[in-house]
């Protein structure tokens, strides 16, 4: 038996009214920020992201965007006109009552909600120098997801289950508790990540599972000295394992994706990451106005390659601009076939377009200094352009 099932979708908790021009989104995860750019991008004159951290760059880094990549991100939504009210939590939401909205609508005057803000950690009193209270005509909760299993009656099957309601499987997905052991789970069932392509693969991993059709994934040769073969080989050779433990302890697993305006998309490891693994890495960095199509016709972004110092490969790939979400998949393929910086920049791009800003960030992991000149003239020339256009 395979238990296959959508999650509960976010929950929003919205004041209803058409034509709304201001919306607060909390929350600064991925979700919120979809949301924020949603509203920002269909015309709202006022949007504001509440979060807890006192620091929106630090916030999107704990949930795993590098650290320019989260700078990349909140750049953007300052110079959307999104507005970021930081350490704080909402408090009291008072709603107009239907006679007050009601007498209103004739004089075409939506009357807002208010929403009273208290202190990270739920403390009432805000510093009288921050905003106390924000009045808005839509509030949205971005609270997450959790596994849509509660009429399953999985407790009269033995089955076990976690706080969330998740399935909890083995490292086959076979379900733990069940008698015959012919229970298998896939998909949101499991919990996080709650993907379409982790759901879909950990399908195709459960039949084989079941009918004994389960291949060792392949795993790339390595050289067996220590130079060469490290923890992030072993993380490597067994991405392909899907059970939810794997996809949230392997940062190889896959790659994420954010869909916001403009996209943003990691695989591999981070410098920080790198580091607490005992990697010595270093990084790269391309702009997208340092290559012919972004420069034309989307400048703002930039590609990053993480790489170990030792043996020059390639151990992630981080991307902020557009078509991330695209980009990503061929660092992807760099990093699992355990490419070089030497690889990135002996290869050659087809003219116009954004690949070639991995041969720029190779470039710049061999030569720090003279890219470091590159993007600073680069930035040069996109801000006079940008001024010439205002005149």
């Amino acid at each position: 038996m395979i238990f296959l099932s959508h999650a509960h979708l976010i929950y929003i908790e919205y004041y209803e009214q058409t034509n709304a021009q201001i919306t607060k989104t909390n929350h600064s995860g991925i979700v919120a920020i979809e949301f924020a750019k949603i509203f920002s991008n269909l015309g709202c004159n006022d949007v504001t992201l509440l979060i807890r951290d006192n620091s929106p760059k630090h916030a999107l880094m704990k949930i795993g965007l590098d650290k320019d990549i989260a700078a990349t991100l909140v750049a953007d939504l300052i110079r959307s006109g999104i507005k970021i009210e930081r350490g704080c939590e909402v408090g009291a939401i008072e709603v107009p009552s239907f006679g007050a909205t009601a007498a209103n609508k004739n004089l075409n005057f939506i009357v807002p909600l208010k929403i009273n803000l208290k202190s990270k950690g739920g403390v009432d009193n805000r510093s009288e120098n921050l905003v106390q209270e924000v009045k808005c005509d839509a509030y949205i909760a971005a609270v997450g997801r959790i596994p849509n299993t509660e009429k399953l009656n999985l407790e009269a099957a033995g089955i076990e289950v976690d706080s969330y309601g998740g399935i909890v499987v083995d490292s086959q997905l076979r379900a733990k508790g069940a008698a015959d052991g012919n229970v298998y789970g896939a998909g949101d069932v499991l919990g996080r990540p709650f993907l379409a392509s982790t759901g879909v693969a950990q399908g195709v991993a459960t039949v084989k599972n079941m009918f004994g059709l389960s291949v060792s994934p392949d795993r790339d040769s390595c050289d067996d000295s220590k130079e060469l073969c490290g923890v992030e080989d072993e993380l490597l050779s067994n991405a392909a394992a899907c059970d939810p433990t794997s996809l949230a302890a392997n940062p190889f697993a896959f790659p994420v994706g954010v869909w916001s305006s403009p996209e943003a998309a990691y695989y591999g490891l981070s410098v920080a990451q790198a580091k607490d693994m005992g990697i010595e890495a270093g990084e790269g960095i391309a702009l997208y106005a340092e290559c012919l199509r972004g420069l034309v016709f989307s400048p703002d972004g930039l590609l990053k390659l993480v790489y170990q110092k030792s043996t020059g490969r390639v151990v992630g790939v981080h991307i902020c601009g557009d078509d991330a979400c695209e980009l990503i998949h061929y660092g992807m393929e760099l990093v699992k076939t355990r490419r070089t910086i030497t690889d990135v920049v002996n290869s050659l791009y087809s003219a116009v377009t954004y690949h070639e800003m991995y041969r720029i960030a190779a470039q710049s992991c061999m030569d720090p200094k003279a890219a470091r000149k590159g993007r600073a003239a680069a930035g040069r020339a996109l801000a006079e352009r940008r001024r010439n256009a205002k005149l």
